[in-house]
């Protein structure tokens, strides 16, 4: 009884803030503020984003959580085209391929992982190809980058909260306790995640 009675009460909250989901509610991006890329975005952003963001987002050179602190603070609700949209197309023409699909087997393991977050909140009620992207970023993750399997856990968690809740929490929280992966995000940024990835532990 009391666990309906938990699972009633979140889902009220949910209807109440329609957009409250692993992938709209998770803030990570104010651990970033200090970087010259992040704070680039701004509330003002209501067009197409700039190239110099575009290219640092593209750029396999660029550490790979402050690209993914980028597009969690252009949000879900970003004004302009869709940040996906606008990423694909833009790396397409640096990657020198003709469509999508050529473009994900091209990318490396943090931009695919940066791609497949931007596609994802670009339309987070659909995001099973961002999963499977994330899932490939991973497979091509040798670096063993925290950032990028924490950010295929978390496009994960938002299939699972349309299906089964009992597995949000766990597939974030096997990440985090996967001692071969690289620590590469700052620990706030991870505490930003897990501030909202909790409330589905007891769901286990």
């Amino acid at each position: 009884m009391k666990r309906l009675l938990s699972a009633i009460t979140l889902l009220l909250a949910f209807t109440a803030a329609w957009a409250d989901s692993p992938l709209t509610s998770t803030h990570f991006a104010n651990a970033y503020e200090d970087h010259p890329m992040v704070q680039m975005v701004n509330e003002d952003m209501q067009s197409d984003l700039p190239t110099v963001l575009l290219n640092f987002l593209a750029d396999k050179k660029s550490p790979v959580d402050v690209r993914l602190a980028i597009i969690n603070k252009l949000s879900w609700n970003f004004d302009g085209t869709p940040v996906g949209e606008q990423l694909c197309e833009y790396m397409m023409g640096r990657y020198k391929v003709k469509n999508e699909a050529k473009l994900v087997k091209k990318l490396d393991a943090g931009t695919l992982a940066v791609y497949a977050y931007a596609k994802a909140m670009s339309n987070y009620f659909d995001v099973t190809a961002a999963s499977e992207m994330g899932h490939l970023a991973v497979k091509k993750n040798k670096g063993k980058s925290l950032s990028v399997a924490l950010i295929s856990a978390l496009i994960d968690a938002q299939v699972y909260l349309d299906s089964d809740w009992s597995k949000i929490y766990p597939v974030v929280s096997k990440v985090l306790h996967d001692g071969s992966l690289r620590l590469d995000m700052r620990q706030e940024a991870i505490n930003g995640i897990m501030e909202y990835i909790n409330l589905y532990k007891e769901y286990e």
